[in-house]
C-alpha cells in the first residue's frame, strides 16, 4: 500500500461553531473538521499564514466550551483555514479526545452491548 500516508490522529467531520481572535481580528466561523492536532474552518473574519489565534468552540450537545489558548493559521484559501493546536494543555488536549470520541458515538451510532 505505498502511496498513502497516516495521519498522527483520526480527523473527524464536524460541523461546530467556532468563534476565533487574534491580532486585530475577531471572526466566526464553523469547523469543517477537527483533530487532535488541529482543524480545517471556514469563517467570516480574514487570517493569514502564521497568525496566533483562540478558538472557542461550541460542541453540539455539550454546554461546556472546548476552549484552545494556541492555535497556528497553516492554510488559507479565501474563506476557509486550517489551524494547528500549539501544544495544547495536557487538560485541553484530553478534552479534544473527549469531544472526537463523543462526536464519533453520535456520528457513526454507538453500540448499546453491556
Amino acid at each position: 500500500m505505498a502511496g498513502f500516508v497516516m495521519r498522527k490522529g483520526q480527523r473527524l467531520k464536524t460541523f461546530a461553531t467556532v468563534r476565533y481572535r487574534g491580532d486585530g481580528i475577531a471572526g466566526e466561523g464553523i469547523i469543517k473538521d477537527l483533530s487532535l492536532s488541529g482543524s480545517h474552518i471556514i469563517g467570516n473574519a480574514p487570517v493569514s499564514v502564521g497568525m496566533a489565534l483562540a478558538l472557542q468552540i461550541f460542541v453540539p450537545g455539550d454546554p461546556e466550551l472546548l476552549l484552545i489558548d494556541r492555535a497556528t493559521v497553516t492554510w488559507v484559501k479565501r474563506a476557509e483555514f486550517v489551524v494547528a493546536f500549539d501544544n495544547p494543555q495536557p487538560k485541553v488536549a484530553e478534552r479534544i479526545t473527549q469531544v472526537i470520541s463523543t462526536l464519533v458515538k453520535t456520528q457513526h451510532g454507538s453500540s448499546r452491548n453491556g
